[in-house]
């Protein structure tokens, strides 16, 4: 409480009683209304209540978020994903995914985290699981296939070997054949190829009598194939190789190939 200073009596006059106002004088009726009705009685209660709401807070103003009514409310969620890092855009995400990995389904990635409102920190998280998650279904189908390769191979030496006869016979390295028979899908397109661009030589690649109406190939024209297999280094790998039934199908389609350069 303050006192208000009146002036001074007349000679001969009582001085009058002090008038007493009120600490919260200088406030509206609206604050006044406020302080009296949470009870403070003096700024020092004032002061100790601001004193004591920051302790209970325990971070700045800047810091503090409200919590939306509705959390299902993506408008209002927005300034609780800014504070958590959510960029502006989905592109404001920093990506850890290499860049073998797909750029368009990193971008559906983004755009789906961008809605969920996810901070970068939460995105580059779920990138590194991702990549982990998939790097470990392809280890998991790779030792898959390679089970089921070596249980057919394990059940079929026969079928085994006659892959590996026909395969060196249309040319394949030695490299190529096992990559073929070990499910290595490029071998397996390479070997593709590989057959259909002989099929002029069709039977000679068979290993059977050239003399027949599908064999097509003049004498000049096997003396011209059996040079160029000559100075063809894979082809020579199988003539050479250590492997009979690899050795067996090149040396047999050289001999071929010299029957009709022969006339």
């Amino acid at each position: 409480m303050s006192e208000e200073v009146n002036a001074a009596p007349a000679e001969g006059q009582a001085a009058p009683a002090p008038t007493e106002t009120s600490w919260t004088s200088g406030f509206d009726s609206d604050m006044q209304g406020y302080i009296e009705n949470k009870g403070f009685k003096d700024a020092g209660d004032l002061a100790n209540g601001y004193r004591n709401l920051e302790k209970l807070r325990g971070v700045p103003a800047e810091q503090i978020v409200q919590w939306p009514t509705d959390t299902g409310d993506r408008e209002q969620m927005l300034p609780v994903y800014a504070k958590m890092g959510m960029p502006e855009a989905s592109d404001g995400y920093t990506r850890v995914l290499d860049d073998n990995f797909d750029s368009n389904v990193y971008s559906s990635l983004a755009d789906q985290a961008h809605m969920l409102g996810l901070g970068d920190g939460q995105f580059q998280g779920l990138q590194q699981t991702f990549a982990e998650q998939a790097q470990a279904l392809i280890t998991q189908q790779e030792e898959a296939n390679v089970t089921e390769f070596d249980q057919w191979q394990a059940a079929n030496s026969d079928g085994f070997n006659a892959a590996a006869r026909v395969m060196s016979e249309v040319g394949m390295s030695e490299e190529q054949v096992e990559g073929v028979l070990n499910g290595n899908k490029a071998a397996l397109y390479d070997f593709l190829a590989k057959v259909g661009g002989r099929t002029s030589e069709s039977k000679i690649i068979q290993g059977e009598d050239p003399g027949g109406s599908a064999f097509q190939m003049s004498a000049s024209a096997a003396k011209t194939k059996v040079a160029e297999l000559m100075g063809d280094e894979s082809f020579m790998k199988q003539y050479t190789s250590p492997s009979k039934d690899v050795r067996a199908a090149a040396i047999r389609r050289m001999e071929e190939l010299q029957k009709v350069a022969a006339g």
